[in-house]
């Protein structure tokens, strides 16, 4: 049996970060920022007095990233009665402007600060995930009230509204039938298989998922690795927001789900609770997908033996995304970027500025011309010019801008001509190269509609610390599973309600 494991043919591309990934970019075409008047709203959206000039003030962790930057000094320039100013809480450079990571004394300091800015006073009026150390605090504030229902302002909006944007998206980005920020782009993360090892089901149970491990052959790997941390890291690490509660400011890791996907890693060999290596010369059962564009329509087959690549498409059954195994099958998670909340405690004419400012990043213009970059830049060994594309993580909340990009993806108007790719040093062999068809946007589309979770992927790192130093711990002989369940979920619910 050849060894195999599963590339995505996005890999082959470059994909933006995951902070500032729905920003402008400039047009793939003529390279220049779609100028904000085009972007503003029509005189059907607002009727406020345009000859009086409002300041509206975002909250920034630090500077704004550079294409925000652009955006909002384009925005201002125009002179339409509405200027953007910025404030920000920390600066990622030293004193040479060196930047310069946070470390959690600081991310926890930024938090504090912002969150007296919010309780405290008016001077804020805009605010998202970027405004926070760590997103899980807007979470909170949203569930809180503290943001104007985003619907009220789509009511009497011509071009951003629930007929233009996706529908699904935005129920589950709803709270009690309020909906108080929207994601510029989402994506689905998953598990995904080969569907002779995972079967055809999109979903499954953790049931299911250890039988299908004990039938896999001598040698197998769960994406990549026999070793106990790992699984954690790729299975159940990737799965630890499903076991917090925003809305309640409950956290649930003493759910079954938990202690039964833990117990399972531990029948892995441990690494002394340290991260192992990979190998990805055996079969692997599943890996962690992000279903984060088109092109995860067609699928790479990489044979490691002989780094010869064959495309296939997944809409053909040979793959199967399951999502993460639980005990009622729920499966994949959705996930989203881009939120910019405006505060609800400001007067409805500032509310009505703000939406006049935020709602350029939805509509159906925007969005098809900022999903993709084009860089051109020569080969140093032939000279000739190499076309490459980078790429916006996700799909477009705006319909028509959705489908546009799927038919620019099915016209490639988006391809590259790189053709030597190497992996692991060694020249790949392409067996074949499938093209992009409808059908294969049509089923990302069709699996997207499916999920109905929603993934807040913004949680607080220190959540992330506290899970993982008890799970490690356990990994590694240090407990047992009561202590480690009783631990986690006391640790983790002192710091939820902390938060709160």
């Amino acid at each position: 049996m050849k060894n195999k494991a599963v590339l995505l043919m996005a890999a082959m591309t470059l994909i933006t970060g995951c902070s500032s990934k729905t920003v402008p970019q400039s047009s793939p075409v003529t390279g220049e920022m779609p100028s904000a008047k085009e972007r503003s709203t029509s005189a059907e959206v607002s009727t406020r007095d345009k000859s009086k000039e409002i300041v509206l003030t975002m909250a920034c962790m630090t500077e704004p990233w550079d294409n925000m930057k652009q955006w909002i000094n384009e925005f201002n320039a125009e002179d339409n009665g509405v200027r953007i100013e910025i404030k920000s809480f920390g600066s990622i450079n030293d004193d040479d402007g060196i930047p310069h990571g946070f470390t959690d004394e600081e991310l926890t300091q930024i938090d504090f600060q912002v969150t007296q800015e919010l309780l405290n006073s008016d001077d804020i009026d805009l605010v998202g995930p970027f405004s926070f150390g760590n997103g899980a605090k807007f979470e909170i504030f949203k569930r809180k009230g503290g943001f104007v229902d985003l619907y009220k302002l789509m009511e009497n909006d011509p071009e951003v509204n629930t007929d233009t944007l996706n529908k699904h998206i935005l129920e589950l980005c709803e709270s009690d039938g309020k909906l108080y920020s929207i994601p510029t782009h989402y994506w689905a993360k998953t598990l995904m298989g080969k569907s002779e090892y995972v079967g055809t089901k999109q979903n499954w149970t953790i049931d299911e998922f250890t039988d299908r491990w004990e039938a896999m052959p001598e040698g197998s790997t769960v994406n990549g690795s026999v070793n106990a941390e790992n699984i954690y890291y790729d299975v159940l690490r990737a799965n630890t927001p499903s076991f917090v509660d925003y809305a309640e400011c409950q956290v649930h890791f003493d759910d079954p789900d938990f202690r039964k996907m833990l117990e399972f890693c531990n029948t892995f060999p441990s690494n002394s609770g340290q991260k192992g290596e990979y190998n990805y010369n055996g079969e692997s059962m599943v890996h962690v997908e992000y279903v984060n564009s088109y092109q995860a329509g067609l699928i790479s087959d990489m044979d490691y033996n002989t780094f010869e690549n064959s495309s296939a498409r997944l809409r053909d059954g040979r793959y199967t995304l399951v999502g993460f195994p639980s005990s009622d099958g729920s499966g994949a998670f959705l996930c989203g970027t881009g939120d910019i909340a405006i505060r609800s405690n400001i007067s409805e004419e500032k509310q009505q500025a703000a939406w006049e400012f935020i709602r350029g990043f939805y509509t159906e213009e925007f969005q098809t011309d900022n999903y993709a970059f084009c860089e051109e830049f020569p080969n140093p060994e032939s000279g000739e010019t190499i076309v490459q594309y980078t790429f916006e993580e996700g799909f477009p909340i705006n319909n028509a801008a959705r489908r546009n990009i799927a038919k620019n993806f099915i016209d490639e108007k988006y391809k590259s001509n790189v053709t030597d790719i190497t992996v692991q040093g060694n020249e790949v062999t392409q067996l074949n190269e499938l093209k992009l068809e409808q059908a294969d946007c049509d089923f990302i589309d069709d699996y997207i509609d499916s999920i109905d979770r929603w993934e807040y992927s913004e949680t607080d790192s220190s959540l992330f610390w506290i899970v993982e130093e008890e799970v490690l711990n356990y990994l590694s002989g240090g407990q047992d599973i009561d202590s480690t369940i009783s631990m986690i979920q006391d640790r983790a619910s002192i710091w939820l309600s902390e938060q709160a």
